[in-house]
């Protein structure tokens, strides 16, 4: 059996400037980056603990880090072991879930930010 896990989830924005230009050239260049980033920040702590620190970071655009993928390739495996699916269905029906809820925070948290025009006020 393996240490337990600390999920950091994350979502990034390929618009960054730290990574823009590559990000134009490569999908999934802000998360790695940011990937790089909680795993320097995070590992040690996490390690201390016991647990192993597993970065899940979406780009706004779409993309999934690539540890990310690992993680939900894994989980799949796992889950399609216990409920009698195929492997692929159930990694898709994950892909699916999280896109959607990331999409939705993603909504309420543009429409938390915005002001109303002044007849609405």
């Amino acid at each position: 059996m393996g240490k337990p896990a600390a999920l950091d989830l994350s979502v990034t924005s390929p618009l960054n400037p730290l990574t823009l230009l590559e990000a134009g050239v490569t999908a999934g260049t802000a998360a790695k980056a940011t990937e790089e980033r909680v795993l320097k920040a995070n590992t040690g702590k996490c390690a201390d603990l016991g647990w192993v620190c597993v970065p899940v970071v979406a780009e706004s655009y779409g993309a999934w880090g690539l540890t990310a993928r690992d993680f939900f390739s894994k989980l799949g495996s796992r889950l399609a072991t216990s409920l009698g699916k195929s492997k692929s269905v159930v990694t898709h029906e994950l892909y699916g879930r999280m896109s959607t809820n990331l999409v939705r925070a993603n909504a309420t948290a543009i429409l938390s930010r915005s002001v109303p025009p002044p007849e609405l006020q």
